[in-house]
């Protein structure tokens, strides 16, 4: 019984000090995977409206943002804090990023135009000089 209890306690003590020289690693990646170092979301929650016209929304990274086939006022990132944030707000800001959005793209089709950036229900086309943020195509 004695074994018993120092195996046990050899056990526990070696997850702990694991978890005490990589926890903070494990974290860090556990939060890495979803929000970025400011804070933000990398993926867009979306409301369709399919008479929303391509319209600008703003420049990030030399790039103008246009939106299209989305709601606009409805579309926003989540924070760490579980608050949306609006589209504009974020690329205002500068809070994400097109090599963000490159890195955690579920796919990328290239085309002659440019990169479509594929994610769970919307793609961003991105050309020379242009983002487009939209529905699935």
């Amino acid at each position: 019984m004695k074994k018993v209890i120092i195996i046990i306690s050899c056990v526990v003590i070696a997850l702990v000090v694991v978890l005490a020289i990589f926890g903070e690693r494990i974290a860090y990646f556990l939060y890495s995977g979803q929000y970025n170092e400011n804070g933000v979301s990398h993926f867009l929650v979306i409301t369709l409206d399919k008479d929303q016209p391509k319209e600008y929304i703003g420049k990030l990274q030399e790039h103008d943002v246009y939106i299209e086939g989305l709601n606009i006022q409805e579309t926003n990132f989540r924070t760490v804090n579980a608050e949306n944030l609006s589209i504009k707000d974020a690329i205002e800001q500068n809070k994400v990023s097109i090599d963000e959005w490159k890195k955690y793209a579920w796919n990328v089709v290239e085309e002659e135009s440019g990169e479509i950036l594929k994610f769970e229900n919307y793609e961003i086309l991105v050309t020379t000089n242009e983002c487009v943020i939209r529905p699935l195509t």
